[in-house]
């Protein structure tokens, strides 16, 4: 990532992460220090970042420094980084403080809603019934177009969740 940066010639404004999982913040730490840029996470979410070393124990990964948080998240900021605007939508379920972040017609949804799928709800702070409720009431009530880019795997729309996705059909 540092070398994409370097690379595009940008100039890192933030570090923004949807939930605090350790696949999700695992290279905050090092991004930070090379490039200043503040790290920011629901305060949700900031146990699992604490927590991070042994996360990553748990799943088998080597573990990481553990970054500081230098903002916290809530629904409906809007953060302004240059001609940018981000929504920040609270959507908990996959983790107690996971949002998405919308940029236009583009909604960025790391691990809460997936191309016909949903995130996994069966890690600590998981909740099954709170994701199906955030998805439904917060997502699922956004235009139709709007473009859905997942933590991991494809991209998907909107109306194609509506109209495929077996958890909201």
């Amino acid at each position: 990532m540092l070398d994409e940066l370097s690379e595009l010639k940008c100039n890192l404004k933030a570090i923004l992460c949807t939930h605090g999982h350790i696949d999700h913040i695992g290279a905050v730490s090092e991004i930070k220090q090379a490039t200043s840029a503040p790290f920011y996470i629901h305060q949700g979410d900031e146990y699992l970042v604490k927590s991070s070393a042994e996360y990553s124990q748990y799943f088998g990964i080597a573990p990481s420094k553990v970054p500081e948080v230098d903002n916290f998240l809530s629904s409906d900021d809007i953060l302004t980084f240059g001609k940018i605007q981000i929504e920040v939508i609270e959507t908990p379920g996959h983790t107690p403080g996971g949002v998405c972040f919308m940029i236009g017609n583009h909604l960025f949804t790391g691990d809460t809603l997936f191309h016909e799928s949903i995130g996994r709800t069966d890690l600590p702070g998981g909740n099954y019934e709170q994701i199906i409720k955030s998805i439904k009431n917060k997502l699922m009530n956004l235009d139709n177009d709007l473009i859905v880019y997942p933590g991991h795997g494809q991209d998907s729309t909107i109306v194609n969740e509506r109209k495929f996705n077996p958890f909201l059909t």
